[in-house]
Order: structure tokens, then sequence, then C-alpha cells
């Protein structure tokens, strides 16, 4: 199970100095500023660009803009602290291992879903929601391109993109990661989601479609 954060630190003063944040950020605290009710949306995303900007040197601090809400009418910004390149690429091997298992995975499926269950579900067709691949079941459930998958015996979960089945999302990628249980130290590491593992993958150089990815006709 991924480590629990803190709740954040809200500045209810003026945007903080970027040295200030830079002390107060660590993992899994964050800090969060709420802006007087008549700054605007994008009078708050040009704040979170520059903000961004003075905080470049620390390339694992990430500024999120964010509109208001019922509750909170205003707009806010979080800035919140990513694992840091030591801890990505102590996991890269455990990330590569992820990521070839996905696409293979992803590719049984796919074929399988192109092959028996798109033509009836185009037609009009009675069709079972469901594919037989290596003596597992799995469910599908298709919405344009994207197809989610869920093995009914193990409660693993892919989403796959059925025309390009080496195309990751991060965070497709992650939520089949938790699912498969075998990728505990992933999880854990990735305690800002989608944001850390998506920075894994860039520190690891594995783009997230290939660049001769292999494209269904």
């Amino acid at each position: 199970m991924a480590s629990s954060r803190t709740d954040p630190q809200r500045i209810s003063d003026d945007l903080p100095a970027p040295n200030t944040l830079r002390q107060l950020v660590v993992r899994g605290q964050e800090a969060k500023y709420v802006f007087p009710a008549q700054v605007t949306w994008s009078q708050a995303l040009e704040a979170a660009d520059r903000l961004g900007a003075e905080l470049a040197a620390d390339d694992d601090l990430l500024v999120i803009a964010s509109p208001g809400f019922h509750s909170q009418p205003a707009p806010s910004l979080t800035v919140r602290r990513l694992i840091g390149v030591d801890d990505a690429l102590r996991l890269r091997d455990r990330l590569e291992a992820l990521v070839a298992e996905y696409r293979a995975l992803a590719h049984r499926l796919a074929a399988l879903f192109r092959l028996h269950s798109e033509p009836a579900d185009e037609g009009d067709e009675l069709y079972q929601s469901q594919l037989e691949v290596d003596g597992e079941t799995w469910w599908w459930h298709d919405h344009g391109e994207h197809c989610l998958f869920a093995d009914l015996d193990s409660d693993t979960e892919i989403e796959v993109n059925i025309y390009c089945p080496d195309a990751i999302d991060p965070y497709f990628l992650l939520h089949y990661a938790k699912s498969t249980d075998r990728y505990g130290d992933i999880d854990t590491a990735c305690l800002e989601g989608i944001h850390d593992i998506a920075r894994m993958l860039e520190l690891a150089s594995i783009p997230l479609t290939p660049p001769h990815p292999h494209v269904a006709g």
C-alpha cells in the first residue's frame, strides 16, 4: 500500500518565496495556496507558470493549478515534491519489467478482441463481453479506441489502446501495477500517483509510445 500523505500546509498570505517552498514541501507534505476570491482562473494559471519557472532548479517540485469549486470558489495552487532521481533509478529495472509485462498482455488482449469481439460489436450482433486468454477469463468494456479488460479471477485490470497496444498512459499503467499485486514497490514509491510514475518513466527514458509502435490496421 502506498504511503499516506499528511494534510497540506495552507498558505493564506501572498505566494511564498521559492526558497520557503523548497524547505516546506517534502515527500508526502504538499503546500497549498488559495487565492483571494477576485483572482481569475487565467491569473491563477499565470501565477502557476511563474512559480514553476522560479522552482525550475528543483525539477522534482511540481506546481498544480486547480479551479475553484463549490466549497472553495477561488482557484488554488498546490506544490508537491515528486520522487527523487535516486529512488526512481533504483526502481528502473522493476519499471521496465512492468512496462514490458503491460505491453505484452495488451498485445494479446487487443489481438483477440479485434479478432473475435470487435466485428460482432460493430455489426450489432450478439457477442460475449468476455474473452478466454491463456486459460483466463477476461471481461471487457470498450469505449472509443480504448478497452478495459478485467480478469474475473485475479481482479487484474488493464486499460488497452486497441489499435496501438504499445501506447502507455501513466495512470493506466499505475492502475495495472496496483491491480496485479506484484508491484508493491512501485505502488509505494508513487506517493504522488500519476505524477510520480510519469516522472519515473521520463527518468528511465521509457517513451509512452515507442518510436516504431505496432499499430493495428
